[in-house]
């Protein structure tokens, strides 16, 4: 999803970030109700590492909206 919104952004520029941000927005929250919904059980093996669901998504998620920004910033940098 990143790799989409970086592409539409280096094409369009600044003038389509809102729609990005809210692609991005919207493709996670499918992501994150797909993932807790289709693979639940899958979250045992971080539980007994002692690392809550919250806590891993929390992380990801950051990360990967992290990524996202910096991501955007050097792409608009760049033109």
């Amino acid at each position: 999803m990143t790799a989409i919104c970086i592409t539409v952004f280096w094409k369009n520029g600044i003038e389509s970030f809102m729609a990005i941000f809210w692609f991005k927005i919207a493709a996670t929250c499918l992501l994150y109700y797909f993932v807790n919904t289709y693979k639940a059980k899958e979250f045992y093996y971080y539980q007994n590492l002692g690392i809550s669901k919250q806590k891993l998504w929390t992380v990801s998620l950051g990360f990967d909206f992290l990524i996202f920004i910096i991501s955007l910033i050097v792409i608009h940098k760049m033109k």
